[in-house]
Protein backbone atom coordinates (compact mmCIF):
# COMPACT_ATOMS: atom_id res chain seq x y z
CA UNK A 1 0.00 0.00 0.00
CA UNK A 2 1.22 3.49 -0.83
CA UNK A 3 1.62 5.62 2.30
CA UNK A 4 2.83 8.86 0.68
CA UNK A 5 2.65 10.00 -2.92
CA UNK A 6 4.13 13.28 -4.13
CA UNK A 7 3.27 14.23 -7.71
CA UNK A 8 4.76 17.01 -9.87
CA UNK A 9 5.44 19.24 -6.87
CA UNK A 10 6.53 22.78 -7.69
CA UNK A 11 7.18 25.18 -4.81
CA UNK A 12 8.72 28.62 -4.46
CA UNK A 13 9.16 31.73 -2.36
CA UNK A 14 7.97 34.96 -3.92
CA UNK A 15 8.84 34.55 -7.60
CA UNK A 16 11.75 32.18 -6.98
CA UNK A 17 11.17 28.52 -7.86
CA UNK A 18 12.79 26.24 -5.26
CA UNK A 19 11.32 22.85 -6.22
CA UNK A 20 10.38 21.91 -9.75
CA UNK A 21 8.38 18.85 -10.77
CA UNK A 22 9.23 16.64 -7.78
CA UNK A 23 7.57 13.20 -7.84
CA UNK A 24 8.20 10.16 -5.61
CA UNK A 25 6.36 7.77 -3.30
CA UNK A 26 6.79 5.90 -0.03
CA UNK A 27 5.19 2.48 0.30
CA UNK A 28 4.06 0.81 3.49
CA UNK A 29 7.04 -0.51 5.46
CA UNK A 30 9.54 1.31 3.25
CA UNK A 31 12.39 3.67 4.11
CA UNK A 32 13.03 6.28 1.43
CA UNK A 33 16.03 8.59 1.49
CA UNK A 34 16.37 12.04 -0.07
CA UNK A 35 19.97 13.22 -0.27
CA UNK A 36 21.67 16.30 -1.65
CA UNK A 37 23.91 19.22 -0.68
CA UNK A 38 22.77 22.33 1.16
CA UNK A 39 20.48 24.38 -1.05
CA UNK A 40 19.19 21.39 -3.03
CA UNK A 41 15.66 21.93 -1.66
CA UNK A 42 15.40 19.08 0.86
CA UNK A 43 13.97 21.12 3.73
CA UNK A 44 11.54 22.93 1.43
CA UNK A 45 10.34 19.53 0.25
CA UNK A 46 9.84 18.34 3.84
CA UNK A 47 7.98 21.52 4.79
CA UNK A 48 5.67 21.08 1.81
CA UNK A 49 4.98 17.42 2.57
CA UNK A 50 4.14 18.39 6.16
CA UNK A 51 1.85 21.27 5.20
CA UNK A 52 3.96 24.23 6.30
CA UNK A 53 4.24 25.40 2.68
CA UNK A 54 1.59 25.26 -0.02
CA UNK A 55 2.79 24.16 -3.46
CA UNK A 56 2.31 26.19 -6.59
CA UNK A 57 1.53 23.02 -8.47
CA UNK A 58 1.25 19.30 -7.77
CA UNK A 59 -0.31 17.06 -5.14
CA UNK A 60 0.55 15.36 -1.85
CA UNK A 61 -1.42 12.22 -0.96
CA UNK A 62 -1.23 10.46 2.41
CA UNK A 63 -2.90 7.06 2.63
CA UNK A 64 -4.77 7.89 -0.61
CA UNK A 65 -6.16 11.11 0.90
CA UNK A 66 -5.31 14.32 -0.96
CA UNK A 67 -3.75 16.48 1.77
CA UNK A 68 -2.27 19.12 -0.57
CA UNK A 69 -4.31 21.90 1.01
CA UNK A 70 -4.37 20.52 4.56
CA UNK A 71 -2.55 22.65 7.15
CA UNK A 72 0.23 21.05 9.16
CA UNK A 73 -1.85 20.33 12.28
CA UNK A 74 -4.40 18.40 10.21
CA UNK A 75 -1.65 16.21 8.79
CA UNK A 76 -0.43 15.52 12.32
CA UNK A 77 -3.94 14.39 13.24
CA UNK A 78 -3.85 11.97 10.32
CA UNK A 79 -0.75 10.38 11.83
CA UNK A 80 2.31 11.89 10.15
CA UNK A 81 5.20 12.11 12.62
CA UNK A 82 7.95 14.71 12.17
CA UNK A 83 11.53 14.97 13.40
CA UNK A 84 12.93 18.42 12.48
CA UNK A 85 16.62 19.08 11.94
CA UNK A 86 16.67 21.13 15.13
CA UNK A 87 14.29 21.15 18.06
CA UNK A 88 11.28 18.90 18.08
CA UNK A 89 11.02 18.83 21.89
CA UNK A 90 9.37 21.14 24.42
CA UNK A 91 12.50 22.34 26.19
CA UNK A 92 10.81 23.88 29.24
CA UNK A 93 8.99 20.63 30.05
CA UNK A 94 10.44 17.46 31.51
CA UNK A 95 10.98 14.35 29.41
CA UNK A 96 7.91 12.74 31.00
CA UNK A 97 5.80 15.84 30.32
CA UNK A 98 6.92 15.80 26.67
CA UNK A 99 5.74 12.19 26.42
CA UNK A 100 2.43 13.04 28.11
CA UNK A 101 1.79 15.91 25.68
CA UNK A 102 2.48 13.68 22.66
CA UNK A 103 0.18 10.96 23.98
CA UNK A 104 -2.60 13.47 24.66
CA UNK A 105 -2.42 14.77 21.09
CA UNK A 106 -2.38 11.39 19.37
CA UNK A 107 -4.80 8.49 19.10
CA UNK A 108 -1.81 6.20 18.49
CA UNK A 109 0.57 7.22 21.26
CA UNK A 110 -0.89 5.34 24.22
CA UNK A 111 -0.42 2.01 22.47
CA UNK A 112 3.23 2.81 21.81
CA UNK A 113 4.36 4.12 25.18
CA UNK A 114 5.71 0.74 26.29
CA UNK A 115 7.66 0.36 23.02
CA UNK A 116 9.04 3.90 23.33
CA UNK A 117 10.19 3.27 26.90
CA UNK A 118 11.95 0.10 25.77
CA UNK A 119 13.55 1.72 22.71
CA UNK A 120 14.57 5.05 24.24
CA UNK A 121 16.27 4.68 27.62
CA UNK A 122 16.18 8.42 28.30
CA UNK A 123 12.39 8.26 28.63
CA UNK A 124 12.82 6.46 31.95
CA UNK A 125 16.35 7.41 32.96
CA UNK A 126 15.82 11.16 32.43
CA UNK A 127 12.05 11.34 32.88
CA UNK A 128 12.19 14.18 35.43
CA UNK A 129 14.88 16.18 33.63
CA UNK A 130 13.99 19.27 31.60
CA UNK A 131 14.22 18.41 27.91
CA UNK A 132 16.22 21.57 27.24
CA UNK A 133 19.03 20.36 29.50
CA UNK A 134 19.55 17.11 27.59
CA UNK A 135 22.53 16.79 25.24
CA UNK A 136 21.97 17.37 21.54
CA UNK A 137 21.96 13.64 20.83
CA UNK A 138 19.53 12.94 23.68
CA UNK A 139 17.19 15.66 22.43
CA UNK A 140 17.27 14.09 18.97
CA UNK A 141 16.36 10.70 20.42
CA UNK A 142 13.52 12.26 22.41
CA UNK A 143 12.28 14.03 19.26
CA UNK A 144 12.18 10.67 17.46
CA UNK A 145 10.32 9.12 20.39
CA UNK A 146 7.72 11.91 20.26
CA UNK A 147 7.34 11.49 16.49
CA UNK A 148 6.82 7.76 16.98
CA UNK A 149 4.06 8.43 19.50
CA UNK A 150 2.35 10.77 17.02
CA UNK A 151 2.80 8.66 13.89
CA UNK A 152 0.39 6.19 12.37
CA UNK A 153 2.11 5.01 9.18
CA UNK A 154 4.80 7.61 8.41
CA UNK A 155 7.62 9.53 10.09
CA UNK A 156 9.41 12.32 8.21
CA UNK A 157 12.95 13.11 9.39
CA UNK A 158 14.79 16.21 8.21
CA UNK A 159 18.57 15.62 8.43
CA UNK A 160 18.35 13.64 11.71
CA UNK A 161 22.11 12.96 11.87
CA UNK A 162 23.15 16.64 11.58
CA UNK A 163 25.63 17.55 14.31
CA UNK A 164 25.55 14.15 16.01
CA UNK A 165 28.64 12.39 17.34
CA UNK A 166 29.49 9.08 15.58
CA UNK A 167 28.25 6.95 18.50
CA UNK A 168 24.87 8.73 18.52
CA UNK A 169 24.69 8.47 14.74
CA UNK A 170 25.10 4.70 14.99
CA UNK A 171 22.34 4.62 17.57
CA UNK A 172 20.15 6.65 15.21
CA UNK A 173 20.62 4.03 12.49
CA UNK A 174 19.65 1.26 14.93
CA UNK A 175 16.52 3.14 16.00
CA UNK A 176 15.42 3.82 12.41
CA UNK A 177 15.82 0.15 11.52
CA UNK A 178 13.85 -0.95 14.59
CA UNK A 179 11.01 1.51 14.02
CA UNK A 180 10.74 0.36 10.43
CA UNK A 181 11.16 -3.40 10.79
CA UNK A 182 9.57 -4.07 14.17
CA UNK A 183 6.80 -1.47 14.18
CA UNK A 184 6.13 -1.32 10.45
CA UNK A 185 6.36 2.47 10.25
CA UNK A 186 7.50 3.93 6.94
CA UNK A 187 10.12 6.68 6.96
CA UNK A 188 11.07 9.54 4.67
CA UNK A 189 14.57 10.73 5.58
CA UNK A 190 16.41 13.70 4.12
CA UNK A 191 20.15 13.82 4.65
CA UNK A 192 23.22 15.69 3.50
CA UNK A 193 25.48 12.83 4.60
CA UNK A 194 24.63 9.85 2.34
CA UNK A 195 26.14 7.27 4.69
CA UNK A 196 23.16 7.32 7.07
CA UNK A 197 20.69 6.90 4.21
CA UNK A 198 22.71 4.03 2.76
CA UNK A 199 22.45 2.14 6.05
CA UNK A 200 18.70 2.57 6.39
CA UNK A 201 16.94 3.27 3.08
CA UNK A 202 15.87 0.92 0.32
CA UNK A 203 15.24 3.64 -2.25
CA UNK A 204 17.19 6.87 -2.62
CA UNK A 205 16.46 10.05 -4.57
CA UNK A 206 19.34 12.45 -5.21
CA UNK A 207 18.29 16.11 -5.30
CA UNK A 208 20.15 18.80 -7.18
CA UNK A 209 18.96 22.41 -7.50
CA UNK A 210 15.33 21.70 -6.68
CA UNK A 211 14.90 18.62 -8.85
CA UNK A 212 15.39 14.88 -8.46
CA UNK A 213 18.46 14.14 -10.54
CA UNK A 214 18.39 10.35 -10.17
CA UNK A 215 16.61 7.63 -8.23
CA UNK A 216 16.90 3.93 -7.52
CA UNK A 217 18.06 1.33 -5.06
CA UNK A 218 20.46 2.85 -2.56
CA UNK A 219 23.60 0.94 -3.57
CA UNK A 220 22.88 1.43 -7.28
CA UNK A 221 22.34 5.18 -7.01
CA UNK A 222 24.88 6.23 -4.43
CA UNK A 223 28.62 5.88 -4.60
CA UNK A 224 29.11 6.65 -0.94
CA UNK A 225 32.75 7.70 -1.03
CA UNK A 226 32.32 9.98 -4.03
CA UNK A 227 29.21 11.64 -2.66
CA UNK A 228 30.59 11.99 0.83
CA UNK A 229 33.66 13.80 -0.47
CA UNK A 230 31.42 15.99 -2.63
CA UNK A 231 29.05 16.98 0.17
CA UNK A 232 31.72 17.56 2.77
CA UNK A 233 33.55 19.76 0.29
CA UNK A 234 30.54 22.02 -0.29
Amino acid sequence: MRVLEVSDLTVGYGRVVVLSGISFSVDQGQVVGIIGPNGAGKTTLVRTVLGYLRPWRGRVLYMKTDVTNYPAHERVKLGIGYVPERGGVLKTLTVRENIDVAVSMSKYGRDRVREVVKLFKIVEERRDQLAGTLSGGEQRMLAIALALLMADKLIVMDEPSAGLAPVIRRRLVEVVKHVNRELGVSLLITEQDPTVVLETAETVHVMEMGTIARSGKARDVVNVETLREYYLGM
